[in-house]
């Protein structure tokens, strides 16, 4: 089976064009900073087995974006959601204060996100990363 890299990258970006809607926002390149932060946030946040399966459901290239930097490891804890916005700015690889200049924007980021996983990925994989998160980090329904 040949590969076609032309296809991954077009579907990596739709992905981020359509993101760029639910962030509402114009800026690619930022919307790709916010979107592989708010992913290494739950990526860390849930177990290793979880995290695998959401990534199984993302295009080729945002799946390398996805573990870049990816070790096995026990989820991280977080029990409140000020400590769980905090955990996703610090993934921003130093651009958390263009992105994420307020607990505000990372929670309204966060929110945007997940929708956009919500209608991305199937229903199963979305509730069980919802699940795997913790019942004091709001997910959207």
């Amino acid at each position: 089976m040949a590969m076609n890299f032309d296809d991954y990258v077009k579907d990596s970006k739709t992905w981020l064009h359509e993101l760029c809607s639910y962030l509402g926002i114009d800026d690619e390149v930022k919307a790709g900073r916010i979107f592989r932060s708010v992913l290494h946030a739950i990526r860390d946040r849930i177990p290793t087995g979880e995290a695998i399966h959401l990534a199984a459901q993302l295009p080729i290239i945002w799946k390398g974006i996805y573990f870049h930097g990816f070790t096995l490891h026990e989820p991280v804890r977080i029990r409140h959601e000020d400590e769980w916005l905090e955990f996703i700015r610090s993934k921003d690889a130093g651009a958390e204060e263009a992105d994420f200049p307020t607990l505000d924007h990372a929670y309204y980021a966060y929110h945007d996100v997940m929708a956009f996983l919500r209608d991305h990925i199937s229903e199963g994989q979305y509730e069980q990363v919802a699940q795997a998160l913790h019942s004091e980090i709001t997910v959207p329904a």
